[in-house]
């Protein structure tokens, strides 16, 4: 059968319910919800154009048929009543929504900064490990490239005042200078005044080196330190030869200030007496040609190289001549602070002559240093030094306490009144801002000489007062 406007909703049987409408009827809102689909026969009637009114007349009525789909059950109609029962969203409950979500983005991010920064952590710690394991970086070295990488260069290639004519001297001390690529030249072409090297004693040889591990046969106190030395201050004290001979003031290794003179510290690490012979002839060039720092027996008089010793440096030895001193010591830093003339004057440097004893010798009866800070003077030592973390402590607020600089500036004021030169080493390296914090510090309280590691670092910056650079005179 064609399809009608009468048939239009007739389907196979079983497939959908027709029913026909006997006063059943619904409203219109409740057929929208229900998806019911009600035609009645009025409603079909009325939607005939009069035109076809007639021809349908003549025809048999049909009963109207009517769609109905079964309703929902009662849950869901409760469900559609409560979302139509909801408030709508008022502007301020909608305000809220972006706040809420910019606050969730902070603490996203925090938890992203604080999981970055335990990150970091966890690699300092493993790199502290690692440096623990291997402390003596430049004697692992292995390989092919370590002869050329340990073995300093020949000093033919170096020009005294292309090695220091721009340089600036610093009062800072290369600490354990051998490690650096270029021992001593390096050192000298950053400014440092200061050098230091740590001496064994095997086969009447001194080898330089922090372990016994690490020493080298081409690593030698001669080779390293005092063969270039000795071609250094040659080439700056040596007249053309149609000026003749005159006599001229002797000039230190640094062209712009000849008259500063070069720290070596030699740390004896073991066998003191034998090092101490061995030094002494290594000695023996230098002081033929007055390049040494010495006493008199009155004074101390001024040398472009000034030798240092520490470590178990017998002090004795020091004592023995009270008319000519040219090796000096390393005086402890730690004893000073209790010393009886840390607010007085300078003590006098002892008198020469035959009736004369040095007082300390009587009371140095060990090649181990005095405790009595008294014996040391100007004309027995240099430097006074201590290490900074075991004898200050370790600044765990990021700044040192009212009581660690307190100590500092006692022990500070004790080695000045002795007349000799401050100097901490062991100052922590890392964090970055704390060991700069730290160096800051012992300049503005007149340290004398920084001794560092990172040398490259401590010229960069200025470390003491903004106006004047590391204070009053800081190069003197």
């Amino acid at each position: 059968m064609p399809p009608t406007r009468y048939n239009r909703f007739k389907r196979k049987p079983g497939r959908v319910r027709f029913m026909i409408d006997e006063g059943e009827s619904s409203t219109a809102e409740e057929d929208v919800e229900l998806g019911q689909y009600v035609q009645t026969h009025d409603e079909l009637s009325a939607s005939i154009p009069d035109t076809t009114k007639g021809a349908s007349q003549s025809r048999a009525q049909r009963p109207s048929l009517s769609l109905k789909i079964p309703s929902l059950p009662s849950s869901s109609r409760s469900y559609y009543a409560k979302r139509s029962s909801r408030r709508p969203w008022s502007s301020a409950r909608k305000r809220q929504r972006p706040a809420s979500r910019s606050w969730s983005k902070v603490v996203y991010l925090l938890r992203l900064f604080l999981m970055l920064l335990g990150t970091l952590q966890c690699l300092s710690y493993v790199c502290s490990i690692l440096n623990a394991f291997f402390p003596d970086e430049l004697d692992l070295v292995s390989g092919p490239f370590k002869d050329s990488f340990m073995t300093p260069g020949p000093p033919e290639a170096w020009s005294s005042e292309d090695l220091t004519a721009d340089v600036q001297p610093l009062m800072c001390h290369s600490h354990n200078d051998y490690w650096r690529r270029e021992p001593l030249y390096r050192a000298i072409r950053a400014g440092c005044t200061g050098v230091e090297s740590d001496v064994w004693h095997f086969n009447d040889e001194l080898y330089v080196s922090h372990t016994v591990s690490g020493i080298r046969q081409n690593r030698t106190l001669k080779s390293l330190y005092l063969d270039p030395l000795k071609d250094i201050l040659t080439r700056q004290n040596q007249l053309p030869d149609f000026l003749g001979p005159l006599d001229q003031t002797l000039n230190g290794v640094f062209a712009t200030h000849p008259r500063q003179s070069l720290v070596l510290l030699i740390d004896f690490k073991n066998d003191p007496e034998p090092i101490w012979r061995r030094l002494e002839s290594h000695l023996t060039y230098f002081r033929d040609k007055k390049y040494l720092t010495h006493f008199n027996g009155t004074s101390v008089v001024q040398g472009p190289l000034t030798i240092v010793v520490s470590g178990n440096a017998p002090f004795s030895r020091i004592l023995q001549s009270t008319t000519y001193r040219d090796v000096f010591y390393d005086a402890p830093l730690q004893v000073m602070a209790s010393s009886p003339a840390s607010e007085g004057p300078p003590l006098p440097l002892p008198r020469s002559g035959t009736d004369t004893k040095d007082p300390a010798a009587a009371m140095i009866d060990s090649p181990h240093y005095p405790q009595n800070a008294g014996i040391y003077s100007p004309a027995n030592s240099y430097y006074a030094s201590v290490s900074f973390i075991r004898s200050i402590g370790y600044p765990w607020h990021s700044a040192l306490s009212r009581a660690q600089l307190d100590l500092l500036r006692r022990q500070i004021r004790g080695a000045h009144a002795r007349g000799l030169k401050v100097r901490y080493w062991g100052i922590p390296a890392w964090p970055v801002g704390l060991r700069n914090y730290i160096w800051r510090v012992l300049v503005r309280e007149g340290v004398d000489y920084l001794s560092v590691d990172d040398i490259d670092a401590v010229t960069r910056d200025n470390w003491g007062p903004r106006k004047g650079g590391w204070g009053k005179k800081w190069w003197r």
